[in-house]
């Protein structure tokens, strides 16, 4: 229990933004209530040094992650987007129209985009729980990007017709919102965003993410779900 909490206040005062910088009050704390630990249980010191050896290989790992998917994830219009197409305040979402969460989440991004105009949603849409629908040669995931390739005018209604469906997407729930949109032909999807869906899922685990949703911006990861105060909070900072 006790090398479990190290390593977490460790790990904690590792990952802040001013890590190489002037340490705040709190990480002093911390780092005194490390020192301490650390005299009192020097044991403990070998198996911390692997934690922190594998910490800091990881996070090179996805720094250089990061660099090499930057222009598939930010340069790429087969991405579809919420917001400002010009906008600089870029925010790359990991989501899928099959989870709760990414549900609960696009309801706040939606509202920080509509609150401020140079904000940009990039959606990297995954579907690891659903290939294909049954009776059908696509999923929600691949339906919308092809609506957004080829009738852009109507992806924002068909996007939250398929994020206010409780539950996995249907063949009765994707017809539903294209006959409802008037986009059946987008429902034949093609090699084309089965390619891309493909290398959005390379690049999730490439970049060491374990879930949707997860947000990142100016390089930060933040996985899970994220309140729309909070998050409000967290855009704010980040631009």
């Amino acid at each position: 229990m006790k090398k479990h909490l190290i390593s977490t206040l460790i790990l904690g005062s590792l990952m802040s933004t001013s890590a190489f910088a002037e340490l705040s009050t709190e990480q002093t704390q911390q780092l005194e209530e490390i020192n301490q630990f650390l005299k009192e249980n020097p044991s403990t010191i070998s198996g911390l040094h692997t934690s922190l050896e594998q910490y800091v290989s990881g996070q090179e790992q996805a720094k250089k992650a990061q660099a090499e998917s930057h222009d598939w994830l930010y340069n790429n219009d087969a991405h579809p987007i919420l917001g400002n197409p010009e906008g600089k305040s870029i925010i790359i979402n990991f989501t899928d129209y099959n989870c709760p969460f990414c549900k609960r989440l696009e309801k706040g991004l939606t509202q920080l985009a509509s609150e401020n105009s140079d904000i940009k949603v990039i959606n990297i849409y995954q579907s690891f729980k659903q290939q294909t629908v049954n009776g059908l040669d696509t999923n929600a995931a691949l339906f919308a990007m092809k609506v957004w390739k080829d009738k852009p005018e109507s992806f924002l209604e068909v996007d939250k017709l398929l994020m206010a469906k409780s539950g996995i997407h249907t063949k009765s729930s994707l017809e539903a919102v294209a006959k409802k949109t008037g986009t059946e032909a987008e429902l034949k999807t093609t090699q084309e965003q089965v390619d891309i869906l493909t290398k959005n899922h390379q690049t999730f685990s490439a970049l060491g993410l374990t879930g949707t949703p997860t947000l990142m911006m100016n390089g930060q990861i933040l996985p899970g779900y994220v309140p729309y105060e909070r998050l409000k909070d967290i855009v704010d900072d980040a631009f």
